[in-house]
């Protein structure tokens, strides 16, 4: 049951993280979705991507640095991309201007449905806003460990996927994103071992595997479906999404 478990884990967004992690992710064979958010980690990305066949990478200017780099830049990378992100708008954690964020988002969004490639969204604060630009560039959106009570059902009416983020059981937004959404939308993620210890406490990256086998529990149950079932639909469920439109 255990060989099992291990073929069948998913992480539906990560970063690039240490050596130690990504060789957790290898021994305890979890699929992984590495996301680049600016060039310095678009350079590292592609050269671990060139050594690793099997790495999943996703490239996109993240809010946090939007003000750092041109579409001219960025459209490079974003070419040979087979997945944009993340990607997206932040008024909680950024101090990069709304403005400047919604201009780089725009961009990226309008290259991505021109490309027909699917994209990772980032929406801390602005969840009301991107619901409403996505909605003008029809395509495949991952949304990654939704955190707001509100504008849930707007993402839903777009049909979107979602990351179930590693504080399931604490998290109030998250228990929402799992109750409401399809079970064929849904996808574990840890969004990289630092995040996990900064929303849980620290704890060994050893733990990485029992850590999504346990979300991945708790989501079935929420679901009102098997451990087994829904550990098998996720990892479809993340191909389904990186296949694209």
């Amino acid at each position: 049951m255990e060989e099992n478990k291990q073929i069948f884990r998913c992480d539906g967004h990560a970063h690039i993280g240490t050596e130690k992690e990504r060789q957790v992710r290898r021994e305890q064979n979890i699929m992984t979705m590495y996301c680049g958010g600016n060039p310095a980690e678009w350079e590292e990305l592609y050269k671990l991507e060139s050594q690793d066949s099997s790495l999943i990478a996703a490239y996109g200017l993240h809010p946090w640095h939007s003000a750092r780099c041109s579409v001219e830049e960025m459209e490079p990378w974003l070419k040979r991309a087979k997945i944009i992100g993340e990607i997206g708008m932040d008024s909680v954690w950024c101090q990069v201007p709304l403005n400047v964020q919604e201009k780089a988002f725009c961009a990226q969004l309008e290259l991505a449905a021109k490309w027909k490639k699917p994209v990772v969204l980032h929406t801390k604060g602005q969840e009301e806003k991107i619901s409403r630009l996505i909605a003008k560039y029809p395509n495949k959106y991952l949304v990654h460990w939704y955190s707001s009570l509100d504008y849930l059902e707007k993402y839903l009416d777009l049909d979107c996927y979602f990351t179930v983020g590693p504080d399931l059981e604490q998290n109030e937004a998250v228990q929402q994103v799992v109750s409401m959404a399809p079970a064929n939308r849904l996808i574990t993620e840890t969004d990289g071992w630092s995040a996990v210890c900064w929303a849980l406490g620290e704890r060994p990256v050893e733990e990485m595997g029992e850590l999504l086998d346990f979300v991945c529990g708790l989501t079935a149950r929420m679901k009102g479906i098997s451990q087994e079932e829904m550990s098998m639909l996720m990892p479809e469920n993340m191909k389904r999404f990186m296949a694209g439109k």
